[in-house]
């Protein structure tokens, strides 16, 4: 019966997603999911209470099926000494998640619809404001271990977040942006991580039996690459 369950879960959360997006959140109807789905609205009501909800979950089950390693990565205990390669990683991941067509096109909708309903605030809650926490609190264990200039690490992270989507935000507005080949996407994430470790003064683990250095000088980051351009294709 769990199994069953969980399919059940997910097909729900499938079938709702493309009508979130194909009709924006104001639009989409219960009615609609239920037509597409079968069964009836009893059924939908029993996993969710409210199409807010659904939304909401429908924004955390995307973020915890494609991006959610990247995240649990931040929390392994060795993270901290390998910051640079961290980051980096995190970085690329993330970036292929954030061009991915289905999270562009939920972009869409939300900044269409967040100033005319509530659609922007249950967005921000049940994804992105979950992910500068996480990378809040492994940026904050960061500066205590002397691996990267102390400042406020909430707005690290959203500097962090910034940068990378810098070169990505801008294919939201336009109607059938060319897509971004893999060689593409990492060279903005390697842009992005270089730009933060320049300006947060990341710093490599020291060597076993040394001290950590305290940063203070420009960090060993990668060179950003003089050729690049606003990632439209």
């Amino acid at each position: 019966m769990k199994v069953r369950t969980e399919a059940r879960r997910e097909a729900i959360l499938e079938v709702a997603s493309q009508v979130f997006v194909e009709f924006g959140f104001k639009r989409a109807s219960m009615i609609e999911i239920v037509r597409r789905l079968g069964g009836s609205k009893s059924t939908i009501y029993g996993y969710y209470p409210s199409k807010e909800a659904l939304f909401q979950a429908v924004t955390r089950a995307a973020g915890e099926k494609q991006i959610q390693t990247a995240f649990d990565e931040l929390a392994s205990p060795d993270a901290i000494d390998r910051i640079d390669a961290v980051l980096s990683k995190f970085g690329q991941e993330l970036a292929h998640f954030l061009c991915r067509p289905d999270l562009m096109a939920t972009h869409r909708m939300v900044l269409a619809e967040a100033g005319h309903s509530n659609v922007g605030e249950l967005f921000y809650e049940a994804g992105p404001k979950q992910g500068v926490s996480d990378l809040g609190t492994f940026l904050g264990r960061a500066m205590e271990k002397g691996r990267m200039r102390k400042e406020d690490p909430t707005v690290a992270a959203l500097q962090f977040f910034a940068l990378l989507e810098a070169e990505i935000q801008l294919r939201w507005y336009y109607r059938d942006p060319p897509p971004l080949s893999d060689t593409q996407i990492t060279g903005i994430a390697q842009r992005a991580v270089a730009t933060f470790s320049r300006a947060y003064e990341l710093q490599p683990a020291p060597p076993s039996g040394t001290s950590s250095p305290s940063p203070s000088a420009a960090p060993s980051g990668p060179a950003p690459n003089a050729e690049s351009q606003p990632a439209l294709g």
